[in-house]
């Protein structure tokens, strides 16, 4: 993984990088792997959701309990979930080790 410091770095390196810091300060980099491990465990509930939702929506929709127009609720309200738990990054905090 590559990172580059966007204050002094080229604009080659910056475009280059995985990573572009807005400044030369690298005690950022504990919480940038924070964020992205945070990020990519909220991505992977997200998903494991979002299909628990689809499978029970489709499985009571063949044993006919939901009707089209519920199971098109029901798979939007799963969608809301996604974008809730997404919104969710934002009320993390960071913890110090």
């Amino acid at each position: 993984m590559g990172v580059a410091m966007g204050a002094m770095g080229s604009d080659i390196a910056v475009d280059a990088a995985d990573v572009a810091l807005m400044d030369d300060n690298t005690s950022k980099l504990p919480y940038l792997k924070w964020l992205s491990n945070t990020t990519i465990k909220t991505i992977k509930t997200a998903i494991t959701l979002s299909m628990c939702i689809n499978f029970v929506a489709v499985t009571l929709s063949v044993l006919g309990i939901l009707n089209p127009t519920t199971g098109a609720l029901v798979h939007n309200a799963g969608s809301c979930f996604v974008v809730l738990l997404a919104a969710l990054l934002y009320d993390r905090k960071y913890e110090y080790s």
